[in-house]
């Protein structure tokens, strides 16, 4: 639940004669971890995350089902994000790279990634990344965005 997003989304909703309904993510299983303890950042897979440059308000979206440390060292030699650095002369915020979600079915990441490339204001991402993603969810983001 996103108080803006998801009150937005369930109006548009329920003009169209459907029922949204929204349920808690936060059990307390989730915050009180008796077994292990938590995977720092760059260990965690199936995740979509964000990186930030630090010299402008440019940032790149992905997803990886891969150890989020894998999928930046590729990032770091050869890509849409790298290229950003080099042609600007920018730094890119490799340290801090931001989760945005975690989900472990693949189609389910993937449309959460490209929610989260909907969202950005001065994306990094090429156009084509959200191409897959439903009319229906690019008429509902649309209108809430």
């Amino acid at each position: 639940y996103v108080a803006d997003i998801s009150n937005k989304f369930k109006k548009v909703f329920n003009g169209l004669c459907q029922k949204v309904c929204f349920f808690s993510l936060n059990k307390l299983n989730r915050f009180i971890k008796v077994h292990k303890d938590p995977l720092p950042g760059v260990s965690r897979r199936k995740i979509a995350y964000k990186i930030n440059c630090n010299d402008c308000d440019a940032s790149y979206v992905g997803q990886t089902y891969r150890k989020l440390k894998t999928r930046i060292s590729e990032h770091k030699k050869r890509s849409t994000v790298s290229e950003h650095g080099l042609y600007h002369g920018y730094n890119l915020d490799w340290d801090n790279v931001e989760i945005l979600d975690e989900e472990r079915y693949y189609n389910k990441r993937v449309i959460s990634e490209m929610i989260h490339i909907k969202r950005q204001r001065h994306g990094l991402n090429l156009q084509t990344d959200t191409e897959a993603l439903s009319l229906t969810y690019n008429d509902v983001l649309d209108k809430l965005l």
